[in-house]
């Protein structure tokens, strides 16, 4: 179970215990990781003793249906880490270090824990919880390979439906669509950029008409809070021997970087690999490889110049290259790779192959 992955750290650290909380409508990721609740309190993992949940009492009914960990309720008129430390004393738990995540930590929460809990430091753990989440369980592999499956059968449904289509927008809003029909959300804000747009790596869909040339399209779901990250790049009207060459080259980059990939491989080197395959095309690279995805749509590993990740089993990342040419085009293909028993699973599965679209 990964809470105990998190408390041997914790002893490893001498930390006595671990605080994440959710005190607004955006829930924390590691908190849901460990305890899958995703409502407003707080998880205590101390060192050496029980986990446990502190909610209110609006929330006590949910937190049982979705967490085996111990809860206790946070009363009306008591604040947050008040009410943490009655608990702390009375299950005689004194802690002079507490690890938290200062990414979700303000400082007013930081002033009320250390108001209520006399003689405490705190310490940054956010990293131990991004190594943790980046080795994936049984549960999530299974839960992540339905969030691509999903992605991938919008995304077909869309390109089959791409005549359709007058404006960068019209995509957007037909893939939006029908990821919440599936009952889903937008795993990040989607792209869609036509022609000459798509020389910019993040661009934002506009409601102009889909110019002719290369539509990059960069989509994904979010499934039981897990994410799925896919890019094809399409060709609305009549490409030229050199875009389809480009293209072409592109693609076997892709492949051929997937295809290298070995557990205890370092991160960097698909990315030098991938340099190196580009050839003339190497300075159009203009962003990382990839990155891990789960809970976020960016976790560990990195997969850029500077990484000091490497591949191991149960890792789920994404494998993107793309080439960029100012105000004329751009063309990215992303896939999600499994590392399971030492091999390399593809999960998204739409075809790759230069898609044509005559207008």
């Amino acid at each position: 179970m990964n809470i105990n992955k998190l408390k041997q750290i914790l002893r490893q650290k001498n930390i006595q215990l671990a605080l994440l909380f959710n005190i607004n409508n955006d829930y924390d990721k590691n908190m849901y990781y460990f305890s899958e609740y995703k409502g407003l309190g707080c998880l205590v993992v101390p060192g050496k003793k029980q986990a446990f949940l502190i909610v209110p009492e609006m929330e006590y009914e949910r937190a049982k249906k979705t967490s085996k960990i111990k809860i206790y309720k946070w009363k009306k008129g008591k604040r947050l880490f008040e009410t943490l430390n009655e608990i702390l004393k009375k299950n005689k738990i004194k802690p002079e270090i507490i690890g938290i995540s200062y990414e979700n930590f303000t400082l007013s929460a930081n002033k009320s824990l250390k108001k209520h809990i006399k003689k405490i430091k705190t310490k940054d753990i956010s990293n131990d919880f991004l190594e943790l989440r980046k080795i994936k369980t049984r549960n999530e592999i299974n839960i992540m390979k339905k969030s691509c499956r999903i992605a991938d059968n919008i995304l077909k449904k869309c390109l089959n439906s791409f005549h359709k289509f007058k404006t960068e927008k019209d995509v957007e809003i037909f893939l939006h669509s029908e990821t919440i029909k599936q009952g889903c959300e937008l795993a990040f804000p989607t792209i869609v950029a036509s022609g000459s747009s798509g020389s910019m790596a993040h661009y934002e869909p506009g409601n102009i008409n889909l110019k002719k040339g290369f539509c990059v399209i960069d989509f994904g779901v979010k499934y039981q809070g897990y994410h799925s990250d896919i890019t094809r790049t399409i060709y609305i009207g009549a490409p030229s021997k050199e875009e389809k060459e480009t293209y072409n080259l592109l693609l076997n980059v892709q492949e051929n970087i997937i295809k290298n990939i070995r557990v205890n491989k370092k991160c960097m080197s698909s990315y030098e690999e991938t340099l190196s395959l580009l050839g003339k095309y190497s300075d159009k690279f203009t962003h990382g490889l990839g990155h891990g995805i789960g809970l976020q749509i960016h976790e560990l590993p990195n997969l850029t110049a500077k990484s000091e990740n490497i591949f191991k089993n149960n890792m789920i990342f994404t494998v993107e290259p793309g080439v960029y040419f100012e105000n004329k085009y751009g063309i990215r293909i992303e896939d999600d790779i499994l590392i399971k028993d030492k091999k390399i699973e593809i999960l998204t599965k739409t075809k790759k192959k230069l898609i044509v679209i005559k207008r």
